[in-house]
């Protein structure tokens, strides 16, 4: 299999080539999601060789369903960002983010589709970027960096009532989430944009003072009904969860800038107010008021 040579020194198969793939796991599936071909990466990475995968079925049911969700379909999925479990080198098991495309493998002349192509890389963790970026964990669930804002300032005058003090013109800030955390309910003076960085969306739900209730998936796949950003209206109360498992990295923008005084988070009295305002919502408005983990 994957026998031709390459005019390398000294020569090579292709299989050589995609088993020395630095970073880079690759595996082809048949329809019925047994394995076809795996490369030494991809073996390592869960623990076993080639042969213990090859001619085997993926045991693992959420990435066998989006497999055939996928074929289903006939189209690829390009930087789907996603989980998987593997053995942690100490007799355990750790969840690793990973970022997948998946291609379509065709037969050769009818072009009909005989099964599905996987590669991925793994991602940076959570707690890469809580180093990297300084994130602190919060009481809101998550955790929080500040990035860059304005050197000026508007005066309280210029400013809705709203605001009890002068503000700087904006102010950006990083926000890390991971399941089974939950930003937890809160309102703002300000208009929060959010914006996907990394890792996996989050489903931010907002109740409006005009008494509608949205949702909004901040991520990267539009396919899929994500959006690359989003808006989160002044004087709702809202809060998130990540989707998928794992986490996710975004960056958050209002303006004017964020001052403590503009944040207000739900009484018991507000919060039963909202349940009984949409019932329907009652659970997420129960997740949402949790403490965050």
């Amino acid at each position: 299999m994957l026998e031709t040579l390459l005019k390398t020194d000294p020569p090579m198969t292709v299989e050589d080539v995609m088993d020395k793939c630095d970073g880079i796991y690759l595996c082809f599936k048949d329809k019925n999601s047994t394995f076809l071909w795996c490369n030494e990466n991809f073996a390592r990475l869960t623990g076993q060789t080639k042969d213990d995968i090859i001619g085997k079925v993926d045991q693992r049911a959420e990435h066998v369903k989006f497999d055939q969700q996928v074929m289903a379909s006939g189209k690829p999925v390009l930087n789907l960002h996603e989980s998987i479990t593997v053995p942690d080198g100490q007799g355990g098991m750790r969840e690793v983010q990973i970022v997948t495309q998946k291609g379509l493998l065709r037969q050769p002349g009818t072009g009909d589709i005989i099964g599905i192509t996987v590669c991925f890389a793994l991602q940076e963790s959570a707690d890469d970027w809580i180093g990297k970026l300084g994130l602190k964990q919060i009481d809101l669930g998550g955790y929080f960096a500040p990035a860059a804002d304005s050197g000026d300032s508007a005066l309280k005058f210029a400013l809705p009532e709203r605001y009890n003090g002068d503000r700087r013109h904006y102010s950006t800030n990083y926000y890390l989430l991971r399941d089974p955390q939950v930003l937890q309910l809160h309102s703002l003076n300000q208009d929060e944009q959010w914006f996907y960085h990394a890792g996996n969306p989050i489903r931010l739900h907002c109740f409006t003072p005009d008494g509608r209730y949205l949702t909004m998936d901040v991520g990267s796949d539009l396919s899929r009904g994500q959006a690359l950003q989003a808006v989160a209206p002044h004087g709702s109360w809202f809060g998130g969860e990540i989707l998928e498992g794992g986490y996710g990295l975004f960056g958050c923008s209002l303006a004017p800038g964020w001052a403590p005084a503009d944040s207000l988070r739900p009484t018991v009295q507000q919060l039963a107010q909202l349940k009984a305002q949409f019932p329907q919502q009652a659970d997420v408005i129960g997740r949402l008021s949790t403490p965050a983990l």
